[in-house]
């Protein structure tokens, strides 16, 4: 059940019903959203950025944080790309006193590490996303269907997540950026490692297949530095790890006969933390208004290389789904 309320910070914290008062004002800001997850009452810290001249036609991005950085700082790292490309702007914290044990963010919840159980989908942290989205629009009059989620490390296990066990899901582009670990969509692993055991099928892992998810990563986001790439694998390498789990989504799409939207793109010379990666993911959320009215838009670039025009005009992303090798 959600709890329709929302804190504004100021010099103390104000409890109100949502109403004729917005709790998400235009420009920067922070509320709570109450969530009841599995009987227990989430506080969740919401940073966000409105745009200034925000319409109904405005769209919806979500930034999930990694461990190693807070949902504030992604907000001041992304405003100004929601005030240049009209979207609003919903940073959830999911803090480490809140979410205590491994899997209740970055897994989405799927499984209670504690009792050692699957949980039920009522249960799995994804749903805040669905919630919050509900939330937004009910508070600034949008009209959007549809949302884009962009996740950075512990994020982007969250958002790959959502996207293999929730493909029904209203966002319309997820992208994953620089997982360290990854949920393979097969069926002869065990949770995290694969989808064994799980509410995932055959039928609804060929939905996951084809929503539009980006797996975006830094050609230098590695730990071995082992060389070439092509000839050694390791699992200690995110560069290795994102190709590794989207050629095994494209040996899956085959096996199962159906479409793969999935791609894999790369960022040349960028590691793990390069600031590039927020403008790369910002320019691929706002590239189409369609893909925030209709979730199943087709995307008509097949080019090997998504230029970025504008701020960096020299960087581009390189595509490399179809150059798969171990």
């Amino acid at each position: 059940m959600i709890l329709r309320k929302a804190c504004i910070y100021s010099t103390f914290i104000v409890l109100f019903s949502c109403g004729a008062l917005a709790a998400i004002k235009n420009g920067s800001g922070e509320f709570v959203f109450d969530y009841n997850l599995a009987g227990e009452l989430k506080k969740i810290p919401v940073y966000y950025y409105c745009p200034l001249n925000i319409t109904p036609a405005s769209r919806v991005v979500f930034v999930l944080h990694s461990n190693a950085q807070p949902a504030k700082s992604y907000r001041d790292e992304w405003k100004q790309y929601a005030e240049k490309h009209d979207f609003l702007l919903l940073c959830p914290e999911f803090s480490k006193t809140q979410f205590k044990v491994w899997g209740q963010y970055n897994a989405g919840n799927v499984y209670d590490y504690d009792k050692k159980r699957y949980t039920r989908k009522e249960e799995w942290t994804f749903n805040i996303i669905e919630s919050l989205f509900d939330f937004a629009k009910k508070d600034r009059y949008l009209n959007a269907q549809a949302y884009c989620i962009f996740g950075q490390s512990s994020g982007a296990q969250f958002v790959h997540r959502m996207v293999l066990f929730m493909p029904e899901a209203r966002f319309s582009m997820a992208i994953a950026n620089g997982a360290g670990d990854y949920t393979l969509p097969v069926f002869d692993r065990i949770f995290s490692e694969g989808l064994q055991n799980t509410s995932v099928t055959q039928e609804s892992l060929a939905q996951s297949f084809n929503k539009d998810l980006i797996i975006l990563v830094g050609e230098k986001d590695n730990v071995s530095h082992i060389k070439p790439r092509e000839e050694n694998y390791d699992p200690n390498d995110r560069f290795w790890r994102a190709k590794d789990f989207y050629q095994t989504a494209k040996q899956q799409s085959e096996k199962l006969q159906c479409q793969l939207k999935w791609r894999l793109l790369a960022v040349p010379d960028a590691n793990h933390n390069s600031p590039i990666f927020v403008m790369a993911a910002s320019k691929l959320a706002a590239k189409s208004r369609s893909y925030f009215t209709n979730p199943n838009v087709k995307d008509a670039n097949d080019s090997n290389y998504f230029d970025l025009p504008g701020d960096v005009n020299s960087t581009r992303l390189r595509s490399i789904s179809g150059k798969i090798s171990r």
